[in-house]
């Protein structure tokens, strides 16, 4: 028991270390991709995603939503913001968390709009991972479409009515920064 303590105070000392010189840093800038589905209202919804700090911007990414039941059909046409929500190491050593990727798209219902995905890589084999998407036609136009669960980005303070998009499969991966991966996490987010 002796031993514990001791290596928690070393720990602790350690930690108390970083903060006191300002050498504590935020998890480096790294990406995500995923693939899958959810339900949305009872009908599938199928979607494609990345997003990242590639190349020294934080604007690298792409989407692909098809939403069976109400036939809609969201295509990317810029990235732009990336955004850490929450960074761990999984038990394989991999990085696990919640990434925000948002940006622009066309629409086959709604025209062009702009996008937010959460999108959460909960550790292997990914049965606990999770994705939803807010679209609105303007910065302070309410949503026109919404999966999000607690149907609000709380921390940025904005709500909208939804029907939360549930169940599915596929996997949400998030990588470990690389040399390609240069940049930091920010950008813009209109759609919250």
């Amino acid at each position: 028991m002796r031993e514990f303590w001791k290596h928690c105070v070393r720990g602790a000392a350690a930690l108390a270390f970083l903060l006191a010189s300002g050498s504590a840093m935020a998890w480096p800038c790294d990406f995500m991709t995923g693939g899958g589905f959810i339900f949305h209202e009872g009908a599938k919804a199928n979607f494609g995603v990345a997003g990242g700090c590639k190349f020294g911007t934080p604007t690298w990414g792409h989407l692909e939503y098809i939403d069976h039941g109400n036939g809609l059909n969201v295509h990317w046409t810029s990235i732009t913001g990336y955004f850490e929500w929450g960074t761990s190491t999984g038990s394989n050593g991999q990085p696990i968390g919640t990434r925000l990727i948002c940006g622009t798209a066309n629409t086959n219902l709604y025209g062009p709009v702009y996008f937010a995905v959460r999108a959460s890589d909960n550790g292997e084999p990914g049965t606990m991972d999770q994705f939803d998407i807010r679209l609105r036609q303007a910065p302070a136009a309410p949503p026109v479409y919404d999966t999000t669960k607690e149907c609000e980005y709380h921390y940025l303070g904005s709500k909208a009515p939804c029907a939360p998009g549930s169940g599915g499969g596929g996997n949400i991966q998030l990588h470990k920064p690389n040399p390609s991966t240069t940049g930091s996490f920010g950008g813009s987010c209109p759609a919250l």
